[in-house]
This record gives structure tokens, C-alpha cells and sequence, in this order.
């Protein structure tokens, strides 16, 4: 998919309210109806499977849901076909795209600037949580390692051109944003291994269908950080934190898969 042009505005930053998605505001039954139609829609060139139903903890608990990050789909497959919505944290320069933006629309999303500390994302997903929302949160930080990179040394990404897949289906070295943001709330964390998003793109193209698997992982937490911990030492225990995480989702991948999460490190 080609990339839309520069001129594309981008949300200003502050404070998102959650609940002012179109599905959040509309009644039980037409949240259904609209739930129902986008997963027939996704029916049409998907074939998702969804395990580990069973470890998903009581339906009124929010929990900061973790997954890994292959393609621009991820983010619409999850909210349409896991039991619940989680309100994303979904990066502004993605928000060019027409796609994302209708997905804001539709659904609850919290901008996030890559490249700094985002308190104003960060606020937004800890009220979501007090107010019994779950949140989506991708710890990889994006499909392109390259820009997670750009990002990690400060630069922010206003554009975002190139391939919208990871095709390797290979994990990558997460940044340790997901880990802060879960230190800061009492919530429990549910990893998810999400499978076969890479190849959506190139099957579109070729009018094919793609098998899709959603492996839902027991949940662990909360994550606390040592109090007193600053500098170094503190984000020496993020990155540890981080690498927690992203262990519970890689045991959901095959060996060739976990990237630099080999069975070694789990």
C-alpha cells in the first residue's frame, strides 16, 4: 500500500477521552452489529483461529493486553476478533493513513508520539484503565526495526513510508515503553502471539486468503520497578522488565521465530 501524502494532518498533541469511539458511544446492540459486520468483512480474506481462551481472567478486569507487532492489520484483527476491545496506543504517524484513521474513528485509540516519553499517552492509558478499559500496547514498537530505532534515539517520526509488514515473522528487540507503562498501574498483563499477519498484504495482492492464529497467554504481573532505582540502574530494570514481557509472548512462537528472544533467554 502506498503511503498518503505529507500534507495529511496529524492529531495535536494532549489529553486523549477515552470513549469517544463510534462503537464506546453507541448502544449494546448496535456495538454488536458493528462488531459483527467488521469480523464478516475480516472473514472474507482471513481464517482466524483463536486459542488460550481459557486463560483469559474474569471479562471485567483491565488488563494491559501485549502482542507482537508484524503488520499494519494487527491492531484491526485483535479488536475484532478478541473477546474484548482494547483501547490501542496507536503511533500518530500511522494516523496518515486513511485505515487508521477510520480504526480511531470507529474504535478508541490513544495517539502516541514515538521518540519521547509520551505523558500525555501515558495518562490516557491510566485513566482507560481506572475507568475498566483494557489497553492494546505492541512493545516492539512498530512492523520496521529501523524506525523503532530512529525513534529510540529521540528523533520523531512524522512520516511513515515503506513496507507495511514484517515479513520474516521474526520478533525484534522491544523498547522499553511497554515495561515503564506497566509499572505505573496495578494491572495485570495478558500476552498474546499473533501469527500469519506478515503475509496479509502479499495475499491481498494476490486475491489469496490468510490463515491467521491468535494464542492467548496466561496473565503475569503486575510489574513493579525497585522504589529508590534512578539512572541507570533503573532503566537497566526496564529493559529487564521489558525482556520479561516479550519472553511470555516468544514462548508462544516457534524457536526460528523468537528472534532475539532465543530459548536460551526464556
Amino acid at each position: 500500500m502506498s503511503s498518503e501524502p505529507a500534507t495529511a494532518a496529524l492529531p495535536r498533541k494532549g489529553r486523549f477521552v477515552v470513549g469517544t469511539g463510534i462503537v464506546n458511544r453507541a448502544s449494546p446492540t448496535m456495538r454488536h452489529a458493528i462488531l459483527a459486520v467488521g469480523r464478516g468483512v475480516g472473514n472474507l480474506f482471513l481464517s482466524v483461529t483463536v486459542t488460550g481462551k481459557a486463560n483469559l481472567p474474569q471479562p471485567d478486569e483491565p488488563l494491559i493486553v501485549i502482542s507482537n507487532h508484524f503488520g499494519w492489520f494487527d491492531g484491526f484483527i485483535l479488536t475484532l476478533f478478541l473477546p474484548f476491545q482494547p483501547v490501542f496506543l496507536v503511533a500518530t504517524e500511522s494516523q496518515r493513513k486513511w485505515y487508521v484513521r477510520f480504526f480511531m474513528k470507529l474504535f478508541d485509540g490513544i495517539p502516541v508520539w514515538r521518540g519521547q516519553v509520551d505523558r500525555d499517552a501515558f495518562r490516557s492509558a491510566q485513566d482507560a484503565l481506572k475507568q475498566g478499559r483494557s489497553i492494546g500496547v505492541f512493545p516492539e514498537g512498530g512492523i520496521r526495526p529501523d524506525l523503532v530505532e530512529r525513534a529510540a534515539r529521540g528523533e520523531q517520526i512524522t512520516q511513515q513510508k515503506g513496507p507495511t509488514a514484517r515479513e520474516d515473522g521474526a520478533l525484534v528487540r522491544a523498547k522499553s515503553g511497554a515495561a515503564l507503562l506497566a509499572t505505573m498501574s496495578p494491572n495485570r498483563i495478558l500476552p498474546i502471539a499473533l501469527r500469519g499477519s506478515e503475509r496479509i498484504g502479499v495475499n491481498l495482492r494476490h486475491l489469496r486468503s490468510t490463515r491467521v492464529t491468535i494464542n492467548i497467554g496466561p496473565v503475569f504481573g503486575p510489574l513493579e520497578l525497585t522504589p529508590g532505582e534512578r539512572g541507570v540502574q533503573r532503566r537497566e530494570s526496564l529493559d529487564k522488565l521489558t525482556d520479561e514481557m516479550m519472553g511470555h509472548i516468544a514462548r508462544m512462537f516457534p524457536p526460528d521465530k523468537r528472534g532475539p528472544y532465543a530459548v536460551s533467554d526464556l
